[in-house]
């Protein structure tokens, strides 16, 4: 019974407890490697074709807009063969009031 997470995160500036801070790893990596050691899945991460802002709140309005847009920013790659697993796992920021909570 294969499985895979497919996961968005965004390291570096991020609102945390209250402050931006930096993070070398973004929060919905971290629950990602956590869901792979419990279930042994695959990992995938997503990562769009044009980066969002390494500014934390230049991002948060990239990401409001693209939401007021329906849009679908193209990815730098796929996951291959899908079909394979019985289970996909997705992973990704919530936004919430302009801040990423995960």
């Amino acid at each position: 019974m294969p499985s895979i997470i497919l996961y968005f995160s965004r390291a570096g500036e991020n609102y945390v407890c209250g402050a931006i801070r930096n993070l070398s790893k973004g929060n919905t990596e971290v629950a990602a490697e956590i869901l792979q050691n419990l279930t042994g899945a695959d990992l995938f991460q997503i990562k769009p074709m044009v980066s969002y802002s390494e500014d934390y709140s230049q991002c948060i309005e990239q990401a409001k807009n693209d939401q007021k847009r329906d849009a679908r920013p193209e990815l730098a790659a796929y996951p291959q063969h899908l079909e394979q697993y019985d289970t996909i796992y997705l992973g990704y920021p919530k936004m919430e009031q302009g801040y990423i909570c995960v």
